[in-house]
């Protein structure tokens, strides 16, 4: 008769089989693809130590972010980032630096959105990207038809353009957790199923 461990060991290979999510998705040293587009291990630990940087300089404690894991919060940037651009190029929408400068003077200067992005898991080198990915949020909406004083055409247009982003495939490594189409990075638990309530921030929105 086979000893305990053995045929504990044997049952999660059973496991890992049924459920096909025991095996990394991507290759070796990537963190995620987004479409074809690929985010390697490199660049995620580059931009997690310039965001800590940025937390030390801040003088903000890692515990006082309302996010479970700094690695997923700036993982899930870079795949919306890469997504958005993805859906930009496909549909002919147009950001331009102009665009981009406009919306942080509106806000006060990048004096007050870079230090703001902390808490959305933004690195201070990414802060434009993220103003172009918000922009594009925005001009995707309005391309399906959302009228910002009408909901239920705000919510239609959303389901829309969110159809668009799941033909934009992201895989990512089991390290990171899983992906989920509606909350984004999701943390994955024992034998691959997702965690409950380990939701990540929605896609960046213009403020």
């Amino acid at each position: 008769m086979k000893s305990n461990p053995v045929r504990l060991l044997l049952a999660a290979a059973a496991a890992c089989v049924a459920l096909t999510a025991c095996s990394s998705p991507v290759q070796v040293g990537t963190a995620a693809t987004v479409g074809g587009e690929r985010i390697s291990n490199g660049r995620l630990d580059s931009e997690i130590r310039e965001y800590q940087a940025a937390l030390k300089q801040a003088k903000i404690n890692e515990s006082q972010l309302q996010m479970p894991s700094i690695p997923r919060a700036v993982l899930l940037q870079l795949i919306y980032f890469s997504q958005f651009e993805q859906f930009a190029q496909r549909t002919g929408l147009t950001i331009n630096e102009g665009d981009v400068d406009k919306f942080i003077n509106e806000q006060g200067g990048i004096e007050k959105v870079g230090p703001a992005m902390l808490g959305r898991g933004v690195p201070p080198s990414e802060v434009r990207k993220w103003v172009r990915t918000s922009l594009t949020y925005q001009k995707g909406l309005e391309r399906f038809g959302a009228n910002l004083t009408d909901q239920a055409s705000v919510q239609a247009a959303q389901q829309k353009l969110f159809q668009q982003l799941d033909s934009i495939p992201v895989k990512v490594s089991h390290r990171y957790g899983t992906w989920d189409t509606e909350q984004g990075l999701v943390e994955e638990a024992r034998f691959g199923a997702p965690a409950q309530g380990a939701a990540q921030p929605a896609p960046p929105a213009a403020q």
